[in-house]
Order: structure tokens, then C-alpha cells, then sequence
């Protein structure tokens, strides 16, 4: 996952464009060439929002009046203010400094800054270079271009269901920030190894019980384009979703919950984040990502946020500093295996009932020891404890709280009372 990362790393994206195109293109090779790819044109209506012109650079720099090249856009991507306009001029200090961004409470980094929907131009700068510019005329150079008949891409595909259901758990994660590695291409990266996971299962003959859609797409424009495009059937079929974002780092484990926080999403992500090393948790109105789309009154999806430090609580967040260094493997293959077991959580959980009055006969099924010893076999606990806690209102969540284990560790448990016809799901 970290060399994904850092082969997506220097690739310059944003909300549209040639590096989001190719960004697309190396994800769905890693996948085995499943995506699906879509696009919407410049200038169309989507909800309350228009696309924007599809943007792409070439170069840009800043010459200082001793003829240093800095701000150099093919060193670093993120001096560039996202969707500048195009410009050749000469400029005194004071006019330049009107187009300078920095970060005086980090000196030393870069930050990240656009303007997609007002026209302007910019470069960024740490703090520490802007303190060392002179007086004098500065060259500023920008080759970029607004195709106003140009497109806004994305990319969607599904790992089916082993049944026939229409039922859904959606996977979200955007792709358009440029060089940070936290956010965002931890998210892209942990959503496809997510999805290669899914495949192997698939190939291994685990039955699916949901249908999974996983969605690539560009930041807020992105996921309202998606909805606007398939409003209907999320809101017929998606049972839980889950935006990544910034999931890379080994700081903290975080939810940010659904407006209610009292979805299938919030109760099955709750019950496996809750007891990683240092979990957050955060209030919807504290969500700043896709989720604040899907979760709004008018769509009302039940969709979560997965982070690992939430986007705008780590001190290099939306900086030159959230590079592969701030990164992991171990922080990557962290959130892998808590999306896994969130996964299983799902695929375990449903709503069963007792079929046998009083306790059943546990022993004649070969479920029970029928030699009375002191020895404490869990198997035959959790079989005893299921059923009971297994009274037609309690799903599997609830009996896993109640008996303080993970959901999908009862996996076992349930197979075996289902093959002995000792529960139902028939409420």
C-alpha cells in the first residue's frame, strides 16, 4: 500500500484534470481493470452546484530579481494555488505578495490552498522563504488552461452480492488533492486493497450477503455529482457507507458519525473502532468531508466517516509536511484491518431468535462437553450465551457488546446454530 502511495505521490491533481485521469488509470490496474469510468462536462448543473472547467498546468514558477526559480511547480506541486489562472508578468514585491499564501505558525511548510470556484492566481510558500524575499521585480510565470469543454472525471464500480439482493454498502474515498499523503491518497489506496480483499474472498467462496460500491471521486464536487447521478438507487439500497479519508498515519483511530449517529453504519463501525489505541469520536457537525453530501437532510444516507487523525487535527494536515514520511505501512494496514473487520461486523449481523423452548439440548448436537468437568471451554460459552441473548430483537452487535467480543468472532457460533436449526432469522 505504501508503494501505491508513493507511486500516485507526484502526480499533480485536482478537481479535474489530466493527473486525476491518471491517477484513475493506476488505481484500476492495481484492482485488475474493474472501474468503471464516468464523466460529467464542464459548465453542467448538478444540484445547486456547476462543474468547473477542466484545468490542467504545465509549469509555473517565480523568478526573484537575482534570478532564483522558486515556488517551482515541477519541484512541488502544492506551490501552485489549485486552479490558478494562467500568467506572464512582472511584479514588484508588494504587488506579488497580494498572490503569496504561507503559514506563519508553520514556517517551514507549504500549504495546501485553491480557489476552483473564483478566478485568481497564487503560489505557496513556507513562511521561512517569503521572510527572505527582497524588493525588487519578480517574473511569475503560470501555463495553465480552462477548458470550458472540458470534463470532470470519476469512477465507480461493485463487487456483487453472492445472492440476489439489492442491498448496498457503499465505500467512498476522493482522489483529487495533490502531493499530501494523508490526505488524501491513504484513502484510494486503503479502498483498493479494501476491494482486492473482497475479491479474494470472493474467489475463496465466502458468501457476500451486500453488494459493495466503492466510488472514486473528487471532494464535495465529486460525491454531488454522484448523487445527483444516482440519488434513487442509493437511497433504495444502501444499508451502510463509509468515506475514507486521511488513513494513513498510526496516531489515532476516528469516527465521525452520522447526523443521528444511529445508523448500521455508526453501530458496526462504533463496535469495532471503539477499542483501537487511541479512538476519537466525532460529532456529524464536526464532519468536513464527502459524508457532509451523503448525510444531508435531502439524501439522508446513513455514511460515516473513517479516518485515522481526522482531517484537520493533525499538525501537518493540508501542508507540504503530510508527505510519505507522515505515513506507514503499519498505519495503512491498521485502517485496512479495521474496514475488514467493520466488513465482517456487516456480514455477520442480523436479528435471530430462539427455535427450542428453554434451553436447548446442547450435548445430543455435539455443541456441549456431555462430561461434567471444570474445564472452561469458550466454544460451548458463547453457544449458551448466544442463545440467550437471542430473543428476536438483539442483532448480532448487541449480543457481541453484551458478551465483549467482536461480532464477527461469533461467526462460528451462529453457522453451527443455524446448521442445528436451533435459531431463526424468520422474526
Amino acid at each position: 500500500m505504501h508503494q501505491l502511495a508513493a507511486k500516485l505521490f507526484p502526480i499533480s491533481r485536482s478537481i479535474t484534470g489530466q493527473g486525476f485521469r491518471d491517477s484513475l488509470v493506476i488505481l484500476d490496474n492495481e484492482l485488475g481493470n474493474i472501474m468503471k469510468f464516468h464523466e460529467i462536462k464542464s459548465g453542467e448543473a448538478v444540484f445547486d452546484w456547476i462543474v468547473p472547467d477542466e484545468w490542467n498546468v504545465k509549469d509555473a514558477y517565480i523568478i526573484t530579481p537575482d534570478g532564483r526559480k522558486i515556488c517551482d511547480f515541477k519541484q512541488n506541486n502544492l506551490h501552485l494555488l489549485g486552479y490558478s489562472q494562467p500568467i506572464h508578468a512582472k511584479l514588484s514585491l508588494d504587488e506579488l505578495s497580494k498572490h503569496l499564501y504561507s503559514l506563519p505558525n508553520k514556517p517551514d511548510a507549504v500549504p495546501y490552498v485553491t480557489s476552483y470556484y473564483k478566478k485568481r492566481w497564487g503560489f505557496c510558500i513556507s513562511q521561512n522563504e517569503r521572510k527572505t524575499l527582497k524588493d525588487g521585480i519578480y517574473e511569475v510565470f503560470i501555463d495553465s488552461t480552462h477548458d470550458k469543454n472540458g470534463v470532470l472525471n470519476y469512477a465507480d464500480f461493485i463487487i456483487p452480492a453472492s445472492n440476489n439482493t439489492n442491498d448496498e454498502i457503499l465505500i467512498s474515498t476522493y482522489l483529487c488533492h495533490p502531493s499530501m499523503a494523508n490526505n488524501e491518497l491513504s484513502g484510494p489506496v486503503v479502498a483498493t486493497h479494501l476491494a482486492k480483499w473482497l475479491r479474494e474472498r470472493e474467489r475463496e467462496r465466502v458468501k457476500l450477503k451486500y453488494n459493495y460500491r466503492f466510488v472514486f471521486i473528487p471532494e464535495t464536487i465529486g460525491s454531488i455529482i454522484y448523487l445527483s447521478r444516482n440519488l434513487t438507487h442509493l437511497q433504495k439500497h444502501v444499508k451502510a457507507g463509509f468515506n475514507l479519508s486521511c488513513v494513513g498515519d498510526d496516531l489515532a483511530y476516528s469516527l465521525i458519525h452520522t447526523p443521528n449517529a444511529n445508523t448500521l453504519a455508526d453501530k458496526a463501525a462504533m463496535h469495532v473502532l471503539k477499542d483501537k489505541p487511541n479512538f476519537k469520536e466525532y460529532d456529524f457537525l464536526d464532519s468536513g468531508s464527502d459524508e457532509r453530501q451523503y448525510c444531508s437532510p435531502l439524501i439522508n444516507l446513513p455514511v460515516c466517516g473513517i479516518c485515522r487523525s481526522k482531517y484537520g487535527e493533525y499538525e501537518s494536515y493540508h501542508t507540504s509536511n503530510d508527505d510519505l514520511n507522515f505515513i506507514s505501512q503499519k498505519g495503512l494496514e491498521g485502517s485496512l484491518n479495521a474496514m475488514c473487520e467493520i466488513i465482517k461486523t456487516l456480514e455477520i449481523n442480523a436479528v435471530y431468535k430462539n427455535t427450542v423452548f428453554c434451553e436447548p439440548n446442547l450435548g445430543k448436537r455435539g455443541l456441549y462437553p456431555t462430561l461434567s468437568t471444570t474445564t472452561n471451554d469458550k466454544s460451548t460459552y458463547y453457544y449458551r450465551k448466544f442463545l440467550a441473548l437471542c430473543d428476536g430483537k438483539r442483532d448480532c452487535i448487541d449480543i457481541a457488546n453484551r458478551l465483549n467480543i467482536k461480532a464477527y468472532e461469533l461467526e462460528n457460533v451462529v453457522q453451527k446454530l443455524l446448521e442445528n436449526g436451533l435459531i431463526s432469522d424468520e422474526i
